[in-house]
Order: structure tokens, then C-alpha cells, then sequence
């Protein structure tokens, strides 16, 4: 009787052992798969981030030389009065100060050129910030992931062994690892 209950127990344990392993298994497999999905969602986010930065450079350039075009439009608009005063002629004169009047135009409308380039600058910043926290969060899920699925792995062994062995204490041993692993689980769905 007492060789019948040994074995029923034993049987219990091996079969708990078993299911372990495999749900353990599972979410292994869950975990890898869902770490690499992660992965590559924070590589994109970086690749992105990555882009909005170069956008942000050439905006940024587009602005420093419209600020320069501007200061050689107004500066041209100086040397075309300057000579405008000192002419004699009246046609000339008239001519030298519509091209005064001329490059001031083009130098406001370079500052009004520069000022919007800054603008996208600052907008690509932005978006190279949100790319870049985003990427960080992904990363983080994608290790969070990677830590189950190792801890999950570390289980489904455990329960193997259990399962090889027939020793209940190992079983025991099983569930507060498993627990962890479930713990990195959870935090990387949050």
C-alpha cells in the first residue's frame, strides 16, 4: 500500500514536473519571439531617429546659409545706395537704388527662408527625441523579454531534471523561478 502511494505520488510529481517543462517551454518561445519583434521595433525607432537627425542637420544648414545669402543681400543693398549717393545722374542713381531696394527685398525674404528652416530644425529635434525615448522603451521590453524567455528556459530544465530524477524537491525549487519568469513577463507588457 505505502509502495502504491509512493508511486502515485511520484506519478503526480513527474507529471507536474512535465507540464511544467512545457509550459515553461512555452513561454520561452513566447518570450524570444516577442523580444525579437521588440528588437527590431526599437531598431526602426533608432533608424528613424537616425533620419530625423539628418533632416535636422540639413535644415539647420539650409538656415545658417540663408542667414549668410541675407546678410550679402543687405549688404549688397549698402554698397548699391552708397554709390547711388554718390552719383550724378539721375537715371542711374534711380536704377542704383531699385537694386538697393531690390537686394534689401531679397535679404528680408532670405531671413523669412532661414527662419523657416530653423523652425523645421526644431520640429525634426522633436521628432528625433520621441524616435529616440521610444527606441529606449522597446529596448528595454526587448531585455525585459530576453531575461524571461533565459529564466523560462532555466525552468522548463529544472522540470526536465524533476521529470528524470522523480524528486519532488526540485519541483519545489521550480516555482519561485518560474515566478521570476513570469515577473519579467509582465513587466515587459506594461
Amino acid at each position: 500500500m505505502v509502495k502504491k502511494l509512493q508511486k502515485n505520488s511520484l506519478e503526480s510529481v513527474t507529471n507536474a514536473a512535465a507540464v511544467l517543462a512545457v509550459v515553461a517551454s512555452l513561454f520561452a518561445a513566447v518570450c524570444l519571439i516577442t523580444a525579437g519583434k521588440a528588437g527590431g521595433a526599437a531598431n526602426d525607432k533608432k533608424t528613424a531617429a537616425l533620419s530625423a537627425m539628418m533632416l535636422r542637420l540639413e535644415s539647420s544648414t539650409e538656415a545658417s546659409t540663408a542667414q549668410v545669402q541675407a546678410q550679402t543681400y543687405l549688404t549688397q543693398a549698402g554698397m548699391y545706395f552708397a554709390y547711388s549717393d554718390r552719383e550724378n545722374d539721375e537715371n542711374v542713381k534711380s536704377y542704383l537704388e531699385n537694386l538697393g531696394y531690390t537686394s534689401i527685398a531679397m535679404s528680408n525674404f532670405q531671413s523669412s527662408v532661414a527662419e523657416n528652416a530653423e523652425n523645421k530644425a526644431q520640429s525634426y529635434y522633436g521628432v528625433f527625441e520621441d524616435n529616440l525615448s521610444s527606441a529606449a522603451k522597446f529596448d528595454e521590453i526587448a531585455g525585459n523579454r530576453s531575461t524571461g524567455a533565459l529564466v523560462f528556459n532555466v525552468v522548463a530544465v529544472l522540470a526536465e531534471v524533476t521529470v528524470i530524477i522523480k524528486r519532488r524537491e526540485i519541483l519545489f525549487a521550480c516555482l519561485p523561478v518560474f515566478a521570476i519568469g513570469a515577473y519579467y513577463l509582465m513587466i515587459s507588457l506594461v
